[in-house]
């Protein structure tokens, strides 16, 4: 791999989890919550000539990260994945003008204006603010809501101009109920439209209010209007948060299925129906996941950290890809095991009835749970016995695998 390569991966590269790209990450987040705070603080007029020099300080050097961050990006652009800047000339401008560019651009270019203009313009010194919009690509939640307004902007367009047209409505009909009493409030339609919006928007002002009771029964209509109007994006954007959680975690319990052997062999459909039924957790370490003499109530898969099964005497360690708890779950007894976390443990949970529907409607797969429990049982010196029935149950001088 190139070295612009290497660079592209390092700052594009949302999924690369190594120690040089979390670093990357956080020092330029640091830097924008850094720079966007001292940009802040900058504006107060009464602060002392060292605080000041500290505050220009922490601003050249900030600018200077980000300038060449944003060469970097251009320059590297060309080796996006998805061919989109491949042109080195033509590839390069498209990539800077995209939003995310522009934003980048935003961050550096104040600093360098107020170097050319003799005059200290105050909204250039405002546009460092904009920085903040740099974070949106190192926050999971900030991306997501980017994203959920995109997929949404049908629907927010048309609660948008449902509102539209209320604050036409509601000006028009309080231009007509009030303007020849209040002419200054009302005397027109785009003097109501100030009324109209904030009635709408429930905050209520105060400024602005009918005397008649003409207007008092379209004011009240109108916020009644509002309440409804307003909770359209409210209920837009609500549901799309709720399917972007319900992908993720779903693609989350998709890889972590993926990484356990026992279920790499179930057909692409009842791999997603077992995806489904499993209950992500994250768990700390020296967490008691299952305690001897409990009731079975479930069986976990380990996605990611360690646990120690403990059987009388003897301790188990059970890493990513193994699974426990159930032989409890085929025998309907009590655990006689008890397992803790090691370190912190990404469990996936089955519930007792959707295993027993599982394995019921696929008895290969209780057969190669069987199979995987002796085989668990045989690498650590103790042997399990099988039943006519597929029943596994244990020896009276030894302690059962689960």
């Amino acid at each position: 791999m190139s070295l612009r390569a290497r660079i592209h991966e390092l700052l594009e590269d949302e999924e690369r989890l190594g120690p040089a790209a979390r670093t990357v990450r956080g020092g330029l987040m640091a830097l924008i919550l850094l720079s966007v705070g001292s940009a802040v603080l900058a504006t107060e007029p009464d602060l002392p000539p060292p605080v000041r020099d500290l505050l220009e300080a922490i601003e050249a050097f900030c600018v200077a990260v980000f300038t060449v961050e944003y060469v970097l990006r251009v320059w590297t652009s060309v080796e996006d994945r998805a061919g989109r800047y491949g042109a080195p000339l033509a590839g390069r401008l498209r990539y800077m003008a995209t939003p995310m560019a522009l934003v980048d651009l935003a961050a550096v270019l104040p600093f360098y204006l107020t170097l050319l203009l003799p005059v200290d313009l105050v909204f250039l010194r405002l546009l460092r603010l904009l920085r903040i919009l740099k974070i949106t690509r190192y926050s999971p939640a900030l991306s997501t809501l980017q994203l959920i307004l995109y997929n949404e902007r049908r629907s927010l367009l048309s609660a948008l101009l449902l509102l539209a047209v209320l604050v036409v409505l509601a000006a028009g009909f309080m231009n007509m109920a009030e303007g020849d009493i209040q002419p200054a409030v009302f005397g027109s339609i785009p003097r109501a439209m100030w009324w109209a919006i904030i009635t709408l928007t429930t905050v209520g002002y105060g400024d602005a209010a009918p005397v008649t009771s003409l207007g008092r029964i379209i004011a009240g209509i109108t916020a009644l209007c509002g309440i409804g109007t307003l909770a359209l994006p409210t209920a837009i954007l609500g549901a799309g948060f709720a399917r972007e959680m319900q992908k993720k975690e779903f693609f989350a319990r998709s890889s972590m299925v993926a990484r356990v052997p026992l279920l790499r062999h179930l057909p692409p459909a009842q791999l997603a129906e077992v995806t489904s039924l499993l209950h992500a957790r994250m768990l700390p370490p020296r967490y008691t996941v299952l305690r001897r003499g409990e009731h079975a109530e479930a069986m976990y898969f380990i996605g990611e950290g360690r646990v120690v099964v403990r059987l009388g005497d003897r301790r188990l360690t059970l890493g990513p890809g193994s699974f426990f708890g159930e032989l409890a779950l085929i025998e309907g007894r009590p655990r006689e095991i008890t397992v803790t976390t090691l370190t912190p443990c990404r469990l996936l949970e089955l519930d007792a009835g959707d295993f027993h529907r599982l394995i019921a409607g696929d008895p290969g797969l209780r057969e190669t749970i069987l199979a995987e429990a002796r085989e668990t049982a045989r690498r650590h010196g103790f042997t399990l016995h099988v039943e006519r029935d597929g029943a596994p149950a244990a020896p009276a001088d030894q302690p059962p695998a689960r």
